[in-house]
């Protein structure tokens, strides 16, 4: 079984009839509250970024015991017990309590880059929202954000489905507008 998925130097290839069965863990409604801030006045520079991965101590809990109850499942489990031999790479070990697991989620664990909530929308009187009801940015005539990051509050699973949402709703919007403005 391979925990390292997305952590860490790449996994050596299994050879001849060995065969891996990766387990990923996947934090939804994760507590952590990030940045994203203006590097400099200068445009084309990249914004700093902090996402605040990990640094709530109920994440790291939710994502080691998910670990721990995924590898009990599939070391113990009726359909796979009889077929899991142990970690892979063979040199690798596995965590055997939760604060095993924990430091197991504080070196291997990683984003899958669905993070939002960076230009939230909210209303005037929230100095922390970027963005109006209609997508608009304060202060910046004719931009609108469309996308997940205008979520104060991410869903609890894939952010595809949400995004499109978003897209479809500020299309409409925005022929709205063009309509009224003729």
């Amino acid at each position: 079984m391979n925990l390292l998925t997305f952590a860490g130097e790449p996994l050596p290839c299994p050879v001849g009839d060995e065969g891996i069965i990766t387990l990923v863990t996947f934090l939804c409604g994760s507590q952590a509250r990030g940045t994203v801030r203006l590097a400099s006045k200068n445009p084309s520079s990249a914004p700093i970024i902090d996402h605040g991965f990990l640094e709530n101590d109920l994440d790291v809990a939710v994502l080691a015991e998910g670990c721990r109850i995924g590898h009990e499942v599939l070391m113990k489990g009726r359909g796979t017990k009889d077929i899991m031999v142990g970690p892979w790479p063979k040199t690798a070990s596995h965590p055997n309590d939760l604060a095993g697991w924990k430091q197991h989620v504080r070196a291997f664990a990683n984003t899958c880059y669905h993070p939002g909530g960076t230009c939230k929308m909210a209303p005037d009187t929230d100095s922390m929202g970027v963005v109006d009801h209609r997508l608009r940015v304060r202060n910046i005539e004719a931009l609108r954000v469309a996308d997940v990051s205008i979520m104060p509050l991410l869903n609890n699973g894939h952010t595809q489905a949400p995004a499109y949402a978003v897209g479809e709703k500020v299309a409409h919007m925005i022929l709205e507008d063009a309509a009224l403005a003729n």
